[in-house]
């Protein structure tokens, strides 16, 4: 009987703080993003750009799930092409509001499925690969209206596969040329990504009545 009583006592304070933890889950978002691909093997940066979708599963844990396409010139004389495909695990260990004006921090983790090709420009001869990655990194929103947010991230990202790379070489006279090479075992290469990212909150996706309602700015 005591239990009960305590129960039914202590039943506000619950949903309040379920609100004050949930209260800013289930908000699906899209955005748009472009990519910085830097370090890699062939000593070369690639831009890109892509897609991506969120899926806020707590107020502190968002996840994301993304799409993109990167190219880079090899010395003007090879293209190195990236589709990446794949989801993170974001999750904010300060401040975890999306209202407008806040810097929300974040760190992120996790896996990808990429294409890898390089060829020669004004060839057919090319190199190219399926495998899969591993990433993590930090990152950080910035809210410029409670539903609308620019998203800064740098992560490094590393490829479980067969290795696909262009190495420039010069010959005896001192002219450049580009020899494409793909390693026999499997390995790991890495680099870094920088994501600029443009996100927009569409609609709550738990729809529950207890949740602080968004308002556009």
């Amino acid at each position: 009987m005591q239990r009960s009583i305590l129960l039914f006592l202590l039943i506000p304070f619950m949903g309040t703080a379920q609100e004050h933890l949930d209260k800013e889950s289930g908000y699906f978002q899209l955005g748009v993003r472009n990519t910085l691909s830097a370090f890699s093997d062939d000593g070369a940066n690639g831009f890109g750009y892509g897609g991506q979708f969120r899926i806020r599963v707590l107020s502190r844990v968002n996840t994301d799930w993304f799409a993109d396409y990167i190219t880079t010139d090899i010395a003007g004389l090879a293209r190195r092409e990236d589709l990446h495909i794949g989801w993170s695990v974001l999750t904010y260990p300060l401040n975890y509001e999306t209202t407008k004006g806040k810097l929300t921090p974040y760190i992120l983790a996790g896996h990808c499925f990429d294409y890898t090709k390089v060829s020669l420009n004004n060839s057919s001869v090319y190199k190219d690969k399926f495998s899969s990655a591993v990433q993590a990194g930090l990152g950080a929103h910035y809210n410029i209206t409670d539903r609308v947010d620019l998203s800064l991230t740098a992560q490094y990202m590393m490829h479980l596969g067969y290795d696909v790379h262009a190495h420039v070489e010069l010959d005896y006279e001192g002219h450049k040329y580009v020899e494409l090479h793909k390693e026999p075992i499997r390995g790991i290469e890495g680099h870094m990504l920088i994501n600029l990212s443009m996100n927009v909150m569409l609609f709550d996706m738990w729809d529950q009545h207890h949740k602080r309602k968004k308002t556009v700015s």
